[in-house]
């Protein structure tokens, strides 16, 4: 039995490998494919970062490039003496057609308007509490500068950013501001044209971290600030490009693509939802869990269910075979093991060199005794024998058998023949005691003859001469009477 236990622990091994094995490998599975589903959206939001980056950054070039063309025009000698029509196509001329730019002003050192690309008659308006008229008036290393959102006055609250730049006198000293006016609607005209989540994010900001544009689009957002989000200053702090985060005011954690508009203050940021991007994973998941955890179980029930069956099947075998060597009528062990057990004792008190000692034990007139009370009473007597010789072989090793009809064996391993003969008469005088009825026995009751035989086995000797011997003392304990106990060799 042995060899195949290895083999069914060997394949129990190899079913729970196998399980673990579905399990590993359909995890690996799902990182890599969470991994390939979150990096696909990383590049997609990072390359849609760098496009919206270049393309507002082109638009901020080409205002910028209009207000420098304006202080180049302010400084040209003479312009103070043209014509106002003249003064105001000369200035203004260049910066007439470009998109979404709303006004450009010159302000002087008040802040108040002295030339306005919208009219002649420049109005009767003060900016000087702007915040792009500050910067300018407090610094004269700021460059162009980009202003917080603001509703127009001059535009009837049209949303706006002010780009702007100083003006400066000949001694550096502060003399007014050029400020061109870019409409909010630029924002929102280059966010329609992209495809995003329902949750996903654009946020235009300054690096200062006020917020300039935002899609999806609210009022709300104008002057928002997120210098004080942790997130926000993850990304000063860390400049790696892309976090995950909460930094929008509704709370839902995203993943932050940032890339910097070159030359410029401005930084775009595409958030794209976290949930929604793990979306179609977390639906492969739900497929490939349920169904790996559906496999891993079925291979360890079958193994439960092989299992199982090799118990019965072994329990069944254990049966047949206890049944093989087990005497069917009395329920003692049978010729056949008898035959089996005294050949292994026999080569181990040979080597051993230990005495093995065997009584042979024949109830006495036994036909007789079934010729007077019938075979079932017969049977009855055989079975109170065995349970009787049983109960001298009280060691692990000792074995009490049936050798056939009314004829009983115990081997005694590790026993010698004085002992022995001890043992049988103790076995001959309890049945004695049992008086169990036997009228045509001498003395009206059930007695045994033993025959006691012990050897101290040599090489080449065969077992079998120590049932001959044993055979040949209970035949003449039978002749010497009966009920008695006999010795071989005496």
């Amino acid at each position: 039995m042995k060899p195949h236990g290895y083999v069914h622990r060997a394949l129990y091994s190899l079913a729970a490998l196998v399980a673990v094995g579905i399990c590993v490998a359909a995890a690996a599975l799902l990182w890599a494919d969470r991994r390939g589903t979150w990096d696909a959206a990383y590049v997609a939001s990072r390359n849609l970062a760098d496009g919206l980056a270049g393309a507002i950054g082109r638009t901020l070039h080409v205002y910028d490039l209009s207000l420098q063309g304006v202080i180049e025009r302010l400084h040209e000698p003479g312009v103070a003496l043209l014509a106002p029509q003249t003064l105001h196509r000369f200035l203004f001329d260049r910066s007439a057609s470009a998109e979404y730019l709303g006004t450009i002003l010159v302000l002087d050192r008040d802040g108040l308007v002295r030339y306005d690309s919208a009219s002649i008659a420049p109005p009767l308006t003060s900016f000087a509490d702007r915040d792009f008229f500050r910067v300018h008036r407090d610094a004269d290393d700021v460059g162009m500068y980009l202003s917080r959102p603001y509703r127009s006055r001059l535009r009837g609250g049209d949303e706006s950013l002010a780009v702007s730049r100083r003006l400066a006198n000949p001694d550096g000293s502060f003399a007014g501001v050029v400020v061109g006016t870019l409409r909010l609607a630029y924002f929102r005209d280059r966010f329609s044209g992209l495809s995003i989540g329902e949750r996903d994010v654009i946020t235009v900001f300054r690096n200062d971290g006020a917020v300039l544009a935002r899609d999806p689009y609210s009022m709300s957002d104008l002057g928002d600030d997120l210098a004080m989000s942790p997130a926000f200053q993850q990304f000063l702090i860390r400049r790696e490009g892309a976090f995950v985060g909460i930094l929008s005011p509704d709370g839902v954690r995203r993943l932050y693509t940032f890339d910097s508009v070159a030359g410029t203050p401005v930084v775009v940021a595409v958030a794209l939802a976290v949930d929604e991007v793990l979306q179609p994973w977390v639906r492969r998941a739900m497929l490939i869990v349920p169904v790996t955890i559906a496999l891993s179980a079925a291979v360890l029930a079958l193994m439960w269910l092989y299992r199982r069956e090799m118990a019965r099947r072994g329990e069944v075998e254990r049966r047949l075979e206890a049944q093989a060597h087990t005497d069917g009528l009395t329920g003692i062990s049978n010729r056949r093991l008898f035959d089996e057990v005294l050949e292994r004792e026999w080569q181990s008190a040979l080597r051993e060199r230990a005495p093995l000692s065997l009584l042979f034990v024949d109830a006495d007139h036994f036909k007789r005794y079934n010729d007077r009370y019938g075979h079932q009473e017969g049977d009855a007597l055989l079975r109170r024998l065995a349970q009787a010789i049983r109960q001298k072989a009280r060691r692990p090793r000792d074995l009490a058998a049936r050798y056939g009809g009314e004829e009983f064996v115990l081997l005694r391993p590790r026993t010698e023949g004085r002992q022995a003969a001890v043992i049988a008469e103790r076995l001959r005088k309890s049945v004695a005691a049992l008086r169990l009825p036997h009228q045509d026995n001498d003395g009206g009751i059930v007695t045994l003859s033993i025959g006691v035989a012990s050897a101290l086995p040599e090489p080449g000797q065969a077992a079998a001469s120590l049932v001959e011997a044993a055979d040949a003392a209970v035949y003449r304990a039978k002749e010497a009477g009966r009920n008695r106990v006999a010795m071989a060799g005496r």
